[in-house]
């Protein structure tokens, strides 16, 4: 994963940053960390962009539903107006019209509860795939302090030198 690859750099610029004397401080080149902050920004966009994808083909499936289930519904009414010859087969057509009718709002409310259900699964993975990059860089940014605390509190040996 390409972040994990950059929050490592990030704690590399760290740990070889000059260290501030009498404090847990150090110094380190803005320019080289926004550098490495852009790159993690370029590639989180990703996961949004498949997320964003998911919610309009959502709206695409469910407009296409309602389309089909309009046109078999003009398709059910205008049946239903050839079929007025006398009364036995306007009953029958009425009868038709009604299951063609229950039958297209059937299908509709399907394909609508379809595209629901794989818009939020796709939701689901991406949120999933964004909590592990999140958990990911909260775990290396405390790995991170946790090393650069250790660094600079680390007691000295009575020669001055770090052990």
């Amino acid at each position: 994963m390409e972040i994990l690859k950059y929050v490592d750099q990030l704690e590399e610029i760290v740990d070889t940053a000059t260290k501030v004397p009498f404090s847990s401080k150090v110094m380190v080149n803005v320019d080289e960390i926004f550098e490495v902050i852009d790159l993690i920004r370029e590639n989180l966009p990703q996961e949004l962009k498949e997320a964003q994808y998911a919610l309009l083909e959502k709206d695409r499936m469910i407009a296409e539903a309602q389309a089909k289930a309009e046109r078999e519904l003009d398709n059910a009414r205008k049946e239903a107006r050839a079929m007025v010859a006398d009364h036995e087969i306007v009953r029958h057509a009425q009868i038709e019209a009604d299951a063609i009718m229950e039958r297209s709002n059937q299908v509709a409310l399907e394909v609508r509860e379809g595209a629901r259900s794989y818009a939020n699964d796709i939701l689901y993975q991406i949120e999933n795939s964004l909590d592990k990059a999140l958990y990911t860089v909260k775990k290396s940014r405390d790995e991170i302090r946790l090393n650069t605390n250790k660094k600079v509190s680390a007691p000295r040996n009575s020669g001055g030198k770090e052990e």
